[in-house]
């Protein structure tokens, strides 16, 4: 199954980098082009969402939820599908302090590229598990 070739739009440019991350450090061989690969996997960022989860006695965001969601394929190196497309989606929950704007900005910037990683890393096991399924079957 390896190399791999990691497919991404230009909106899931860091998405991908952090899923090239996660198979260099698991030794999954990573191909730098798509003619080179055993298996796409196709990567996709969904979307990105900030939602308010609580207000404060003056209905300012007490706490805030950011949402990813991802969706991955594995496809052959002829483009044709073979597992997904299956969403994944990473959430976290941030207590505000709405006197400090600057920080909440900061944090929402430090938390999300967290969920990146973490969602990458989830991305990663689902290759994992989908090869293993592959190559259990006849």
């Amino acid at each position: 199954m390896q190399p791999v070739f990691i497919s991404a739009e230009r909106d899931s440019h860091e998405l991908a980098q952090s899923l090239k991350r996660q198979f260099v450090i698991n030794n999954v061989a990573v191909a730098k082009r798509r003619s080179e690969a055993k298996l796409i996997v196709v990567v996709t960022l969904l979307d990105e969402q900030k939602r308010s989860a609580a207000l404060d006695d003056e209905a300012r965001d007490a706490e805030y939820a950011l949402y990813e969601s991802a969706r991955l394929e594995l496809q052959s190196p002829d483009g044709k599908n073979l597992k997904g497309p299956h969403t994944l989606q990473q959430r976290r929950l941030i207590v505000n302090d709405p006197d400090n704007p600057v920080g909440e900005e900061t944090e929402s910037t430090i938390v999300r590229a967290e969920m990146r990683e973490q969602l990458s890393i989830r991305l990663a096991r689902q290759v994992e598990y989908w090869s293993h399924q592959m190559q259990a079957q006849p």
